[in-house]
């Protein structure tokens, strides 16, 4: 009797197993078959396999019609500074920016147009990053990051002066507050 139910823990789990990585490979993440868009500046995109849901996109994003008028788009890409588009584009959404505490207020949406599953595991990497910019600087109150990414606030333009630690979701930046003018993803 215990030999049955063991080889029936055990079927089970198998069977579990299968059907996650069916799951995975219906989105693409399967064994060497995650990869993302070709780099045709450099050395290729770095990407980690996301373990859980399906990577937000922009597209994905959804943004009322009053919001929209408020929303800032920055498409950065890896090793380099600067926002590349400043309109909405097709990309994994790596942040988003908040100008009030619990993410209201206007928002910038970072994302990576080359990436499609996710950013690099750890910190030291440069994932991209920009200025905000004179209307955008000093009103940043709170941050979400996705697809395993993980933004750092500087108080000086081009990634200098103070800054924050890498931050993954904070619903109020605390004594950062309204004092972010540029920003890295890693």
């Amino acid at each position: 009797m215990r030999t049955t139910t063991r080889n029936r823990s055990i079927r089970a789990s198998i069977a579990g197993a299968v059907v996650g990585l069916a799951g995975l490979v219906s989105l693409g993440m399967g064994g060497t078959a995650a990869a993302a868009a070709p780099d045709d500046t450099a050395a290729p995109v770095r990407v980690q396999a996301v373990q859980s849901e399906k990577p937000v996109m922009v597209e994905d994003l959804e943004i009322s019609a009053a919001a929209a008028r408020t929303t800032y788009y920055c498409a950065v890409l890896d090793g380099t500074f600067g926002c590349k588009d400043a309109k909405p584009g097709t990309g994994l959404v790596v942040a988003r920016l908040y100008q009030h505490i619990d993410y209201g207020g206007f928002q910038v949406v970072v994302y990576n147009p080359k990436y499609r599953v996710g950013c690099t595991s750890g910190t030291g990497d440069n994932e991209g990053g920009a200025n905000l910019g004179t209307a955008l600087s000093n009103r940043i109150t709170s941050v979400k990051t996705y697809n395993h990414c993980d933004v750092r606030l500087y108080d000086g333009n081009t990634k200098s002066g103070a800054h924050t630690g890498f931050i993954d979701r904070d619903s109020y930046l605390g004594s950062f507050n309204d004092r972010a003018n540029s920003f890295r993803i890693s």
